[in-house]
């Protein structure tokens, strides 16, 4: 098996994609940072929409049970 994505399928591509949309969403709502999910969705195919949604769930859940990173304020 070939770890290249670029040898997957155009659906199987575009899966990934969605995947990548899906968990940068769930990580910056997780660290406060702003994210319109709607200009997301946009850029995200019609038919994969569905998708997108079950992949942001996933990512949001997974979240829920990690800890956040440190935060350490810089000195001035």
């Amino acid at each position: 098996m070939s770890h290249n994505l670029a040898d997957l399928p155009p659906d199987q591509r575009e899966k990934v994609d969605v995947g990548l949309h899906a968990s940068g969403v769930a990580y910056k709502e997780r660290y406060d940072m702003p994210v319109s999910i709607r200009d997301v969705e946009k850029i995200i195919p019609e038919h994969l929409r569905d998708y997108f949604k079950e992949r942001l769930e996933f990512y949001r859940e997974k979240g829920r049970t990690l800890g956040k990173l440190p935060y350490e304020p810089k000195e001035k």
